[in-house]
């Protein structure tokens, strides 16, 4: 065999293990637990659990929407937070499963959710799928429970702790491909107001800009966007974002400010895929958090 055709067997072959494996972990779903301190700002007393998605794109044409119910209620979590990208906006798509899922979870524990990049360019009408996001919305704010968070907050009272959920609503430029656009924590007060000063989660898709999220005064940063960074290598991490950056800051996982240790941020790698459906070592995941 030559050199040439050995080089396009290997790569088929490869290709079609990427492709087999990334068709198993898509079908199967991991629950991660974490246990994070919220610090000086609230009494003692049990701890507020939440369940965490995000990037949900359709999962499966919703087939799991089941089995995502199940892992989610049999928690018993006091609130669920969903960052973003429920939807994804192709023509022959529609928001049925995405809704259903949402509504079926608030059954469970009211829901907060900000939106993606996928929401927001439904919402603008960039994809032919004109009526997308007008059935999206009518979907779940048909529903008391499902809190749909465009630069505002929430503030609930969990066992005696406070509590401010707010949810970040970026213009599209801070998602596009290319060198990545500037947001200061002042931009960040621009979209939300003065941040609390009590305990405040903030749930924004793009995971980037963490460290201005932390100046604005976000104890919590909830993000999704990078998918885990698609092929997720040990020792090294995942390897690209989905604006073609290669081993990128921030992939998945639990990150500390540099500049206050206190702020946080968890990653999640999301639930689903869109366009190129590839995700290896990188099984999607449900997080579940506790604040004590």
């Amino acid at each position: 065999m030559s050199i040439l055709k050995r080089f396009f067997a290997l790569t088929a072959v490869g290709t079609a293990i990427i492709y087999c494996e990334s068709k198993r972990e898509l079908k199967n779903i991991r629950k991660k637990y974490i246990r994070l301190c919220m610090g000086e700002k609230i009494s003692k007393g049990k701890p507020v659990r939440l369940a965490f998605i995000a990037d949900y794109h359709e999962a499966e044409g919703g087939r799991l929407n089941k089995t995502i119910y199940r892992l989610i209620s049999n928690e018993g979590p006091d609130a669920i937070i969903v960052a973003g990208d429920m939807i994804n906006g192709y023509k022959n798509e529609n928001a049925r499963p995405a809704v259903s899922l949402l509504r079926s979870l608030s059954d469970v524990a009211p829901v907060y959710m900000a939106p993606g990049n996928h929401e927001k360019k439904a919402e603008l009408h960039v994809y032919e799928n004109t009526e997308l996001y007008d059935e999206f919305l009518r979907g779940i704010l048909k529903t008391d429970d499902i809190h749909y968070l465009k630069n505002e907050h929430n503030t609930l009272c969990f066992e005696g702790k406070k509590i401010n959920i707010y949810g970040l609503d970026m213009d599209l430029k801070y998602y596009k491909r290319g060198d990545l656009i500037p947001l200061s924590a002042e931009a960040v007060k621009e979209y939300l107001g003065e941040a609390s000063d009590d305990y405040n989660i903030l749930i924004a898709h793009n995971p980037e800009y963490f460290e201005s999220y932390a100046e604005w005064g976000a104890d919590l940063t909830l993000s999704g966007h990078f998918h885990g960074g698609l092929i997720n290598v040990p020792g090294i991490g995942g390897m690209i974002t989905p604006r073609l950056k290669l081993l990128p800051k921030y992939t998945k996982g639990l990150y500390y400010s540099e500049k206050d240790e206190g702020k946080k941020m968890y990653l999640t790698s999301g639930l689903g895929q869109h366009s190129i459906k590839i995700k290896v070592n990188n099984i999607p995941e449900i997080i579940i958090i506790d604040l004590i």
